[in-house]
């Protein structure tokens, strides 16, 4: 951070009359700090570990990358989910009854000591 930078950011937006230039200064350091200059990001040193996001397919599990799995499904999923019928992947979600009773359910093991 250079004297010009701190300088503008200190300065922007000044009223045209100041009673206390103490008090102005002080309550401007404090309300208005200028925010940081954004530091460019330093590669990781050379042999240090590289983190990679790794996801799993939400119907069986298999680990992938987030490229391999739109939709959240890996290859063979998707495939044979294309031949499914909407039926089926409709009788699999449980109903609005089943939902209340789960909940309900819920809510009593919260309750109990």
């Amino acid at each position: 951070m250079d004297a010009e930078y701190l300088t503008r950011a200190l300065t922007a937006g000044l009223p045209s009359r100041v009673d206390s230039p103490v008090g102005f200064v002080r309550r401007r350091l404090t309300d208005k700090i200028p925010p940081h200059v954004p530091a460019v990001p330093s590669p990781p040193p050379q042999g240090a570990p590289v983190h990679r996001v790794m996801l799993e397919c939400t119907r069986c599990g298999a680990p992938g990358r987030p490229e391999a799995l739109p939709d959240g499904l890996c290859r063979p999923c998707r495939t044979s989910s294309e031949g499914d019928a909407p039926e089926e992947a409709a009788e699999a979600l449980p109903g609005a009854p089943d939902v209340r009773a789960l909940a309900a359910g819920l809510r009593g093991l919260l309750k109990s000591p």
